[in-house]
C-alpha cells in the first residue's frame, strides 16, 4: 500500500508537469563565479535539489568573471551566475569583457560587500586611510573603480597608496590574513573569508560612512560605481561583519535575451515555487525569493528576461513602474550591444584585433565611444 502510494504520487507529479505543457531540456549549463565563492557553493546546493526533482542535469562550470560572460555571448551556456557588477562591467567594454543583450533571470544573493582589514592593523574607520595605506589590487576593474572612489573619499590617488597586485579573488582575502595588504574590497559572505576570518589575528571591517558622518566621502565614492546605491548593516556571512554597514551588490542569475523564454518561466517559476526544497540547503539560499526579486526589480531598474516578466506578470506583482524600468533598461543594454557590433565590424576593416582583452581594441572602443558622444554604460545607466 505504501509502495502504491509513493507511485500515485508520482503519476500526479508527472502529471501535473504534463498539464504545463512543458518539456525540460536533458540538461542545463550554467557557468559561475570561481570556486570559493558563495555564488558558486550556492549555486551547487539548490541545483542538486532541482537535479532530483526534474531529472535535468543542471552542469555547473566556474570561471574568471570576463570568461563566463564570454560563455554566455558564444552560446556555450544557458546562464550565468555572478555579481551584478559582471553585467556592468560586460556592458562598459572592460579589459576582457562585451556587451550583448544580457538579461536579469532571478536574484542570487543580495550580497553585502565591504573594506575588510586583520584583526591587529590600526584600521577601524574609513578616516584612519591614509597616504601608504597597502591595498590588495585583484585583476577586476570594477575593483579598481570602487577602490578609487575609496581613495577619493579620502583624497587620495593611486599613487599616494601602495597597490598590492593578487592573482584572484580568494588571494585577494588571504593577503589579509598573511599581512602583505592592509585592506581587500571583498564580501563576508564568500566562503574564502570564513575561511580568514579564523586565521590567529582575525579580522574586522570598516563600516561604510553615513551622510551624516561623512556625506561628501560617501558622494565622492557612490559617484565612482552605479552599484554603490544601496547601503545596510550586514546581516549574513562572516560572524566579524554582522551589524557593520556595508554596501549591498546583488549577485544575479542572468542569460541572454533569445534564451527561450519557456525555459526562463519555468526555472523562475520552480525556484519560486520550490523554495523550501533548497532554502536550508545553503545559507544564502534564503535570498531567492520573490521577494528579492521584488526588490531588485524595484530598486535597481535591471533589464530582465521576458521569462522572468511574464512570471511576474502571473503572479500580479508587475507594475507600470516595472515596466518603465524595464523598457529603459533594455533599450540602453541594446544599444551598447548594437554599438559595439558596429564598432567590432570598423575595426576589422582596419586590421585592428577585437579581442576584449587586446589594448588596441580598447583604445578603439573608448575612442568609438567618445567619438559618437557616447558615454560608457555605467555612466548613462543609474540603478
Amino acid at each position: 500500500m505504501v509502495r502504491w502510494g509513493v507511485g500515485f504520487l508520482a503519476l500526479l507529479v508527472l502529471g501535473a508537469w504534463a498539464q504545463e505543457g512543458f518539456r525540460w531540456p536533458r540538461q542545463i549549463l550554467f557557468a559561475s563565479t570561481e570556486v570559493g565563492t558563495a555564488g558558486y557553493s550556492l549555486l551547487v546546493a539548490w541545483s542538486a535539489e532541482f537535479t532530483a526533482a526534474t531529472g535535468v542535469q543542471l552542469r555547473v562550470s566556474p570561471g574568471a568573471t570576463p570568461t563566463l560572460t564570454g560563455w554566455l555571448l558564444e552560446g556555450r551556456v544557458e546562464f550565468a551566475s555572478a555579481p551584478l557588477t559582471v553585467l556592468v562591467e560586460a556592458l562598459d567594454g572592460e579589459a576582457g569583457y562585451r556587451p550583448g543583450p544580457l538579461r536579469v533571470v532571478y536574484p542570487a544573493i543580495l550580497t553585502p560587500w565591504g573594506l575588510m582589514t586583520r584583526g591587529d592593523s590600526p584600521y577601524r574607520r574609513i578616516q584612519d586611510i591614509g597616504p601608504g595605506v597597502r591595498l590588495a589590487w585583484p585583476p577586476f576593474s570594477y575593483f579598481h573603480r570602487i577602490l578609487d572612489g575609496l581613495l577619493a573619499c579620502r583624497g587620495l590617488t593611486r599613487e599616494q597608496a601602495r597597490l598590492v597586485p593578487v592573482a584572484n579573488y580568494s588571494a585577494n582575502s588571504r593577503v589579509i590574513a598573511e599581512g602583505g595588504a592592509d585592506i581587500a574590497f571583498t564580501s563576508p559572505v564568500s566562503d574564502v573569508n570564513l575561511e580568514v576570518e579564523g586565521n590567529p589575528r582575525g579580522i574586522r571591517w570598516l563600516p561604510v560612512p553615513t551622510a551624516q558622518e561623512d556625506r561628501l566621502c560617501l558622494q565622492r565614492w557612490q559617484r565612482a560605481y552605479p552599484l554603490l546605491a544601496l547601503v545596510r548593516p550586514a546581516d549574513v556571512g562572516a560572524q566579524s561583519a554582522r551589524g557593520v554597514r556595508m554596501f549591498v551588490i546583488p549577485s544575479v542569475y542572468y542569460s541572454r535575451a533569445d534564451v527561450s523564454e519557456e525555459l526562463v518561466y519555468h526555472l523562475v517559476k520552480w525556484l519560486d515555487e520550490n523554495h523550501a526544497l533548497y532554502r536550508d540547503k545553503h545559507a544564502m539560499a534564503r535570498f531567492q525569493t520573490l521577494d528579492s526579486l521584488r526588490f531588485l526589480v524595484e530598486s535597481m531598474g535591471v533589464p530582465l528576461h521576458p521569462g522572468t516578466v511574464r512570471y511576474l506578470k502571473e503572479k500580479g506583482l508587475w507594475t507600470a513602474e516595472m515596466e518603465r524600468k524595464q523598457g529603459a533598461a533594455v533599450r540602453l543594454v541594446d544599444q551598447y550591444a548594437t554599438l559595439y557590433e558596429r564598432a567590432a565590424s570598423l575595426a576589422k576593416s582596419r586590421r585592428i584585433p577585437t579581442d576584449p582583452a587586446n589594448e588596441a581594441w580598447q583604445r578603439f572602443w573608448r575612442e568609438f565611444l567618445a567619438q559618437n558622444k557616447v558615454p560608457r554604460f555605467s555612466e548613462a545607466w543609474r540603478p
